[in-house]
C-alpha cells in the first residue's frame, strides 16, 4: 500500500511539474503539488472570473450572512462552504502550513495578527481566503509569488514593514 501512495504522489508531483499554471502556482507559501492540481483543476479557466473576491466566493471562503430584511444590523456567519470541499480542505492545509512554517513571510504575519484578535482557527480560514485571492492575482497576471509585494491591507497594517514573529 505505501507503495502505491508513493507512485501516487511521484505522478502528482510529475503532472504539476509539467504543468505551467501549477508550476507557478507552487512558488506561493504552502502551495505543493495537491493543492495547485486542485486549485487548477476546480477554477479550470481564470477568465470566468472578474476579481479575486469571485474567486473566493467561487471556493465558499467568503462569510455569509444571516440577516433579516428589516434587521439592521447584519448578522456574519462563518464560511459559506459553497463550492469544491477539496479544493477547500487543500488550501486550509496550505494555510496551516504557512503559519507553522513560514512565520517571516507577510501572510503569515498579518495571519498571526488576526490570530491574536480572533484566535488560530479563524486565522487560518482567513489566510486560505487570502492565499486564495493571492492564487488568483498570481494565475490572472502569470507572475510568481513575490512576498514583497504586499497588497493594500497588509501595507495599511504595517506588517512590511516591522515584522512580527510570534
Amino acid at each position: 500500500m505505501n507503495l502505491g501512495i508513493l507512485e501516487a504522489d511521484k505522478q502528482l508531483a510529475k503532472a504539476a511539474e509539467s504543468d505551467p499554471i501549477c508550476k507557478l502556482l507552487m512558488t506561493a507559501p504552502g502551495i505543493g503539488p495537491v493543492s495547485s492540481l486542485r486549485y487548477a483543476a476546480a477554477l479550470d479557466d481564470i477568465s470566468r472570473f472578474h476579481s479575486a473576491h469571485g474567486v473566493e466566493a467561487y471556493l465558499g471562503v467568503v462569510p455569509g450572512e444571516n440577516s433579516t430584511g428589516e434587521s439592521r444590523k447584519r448578522r456574519m456567519t462563518g464560511i459559506t462552504k459553497a463550492g469544491p470541499p477539496r479544493v477547500r480542505w487543500a488550501l486550509t492545509q496550505a494555510a496551516w502550513a504557512v503559519l507553522r512554517c513560514k512565520k517571516r513571510d507577510p501572510m503569515a504575519q498579518w495571519a498571526w495578527e488576526v490570530a491574536k484578535r480572533r484566535g488560530k482557527k479563524c486565522a487560518a480560514v482567513a489566510l486560505v481566503r487570502k492565499l486564495s485571492g493571492v492564487l488568483y492575482a498570481m494565475w490572472r497576471d502569470g507572475k510568481p509569488y513575490d512576498p514583497h509585494h504586499a497588497g493594500k491591507a497588509t501595507r495599511m497594517a504595517g506588517l512590511v514593514a516591522n515584522p512580527i514573529v510570534p
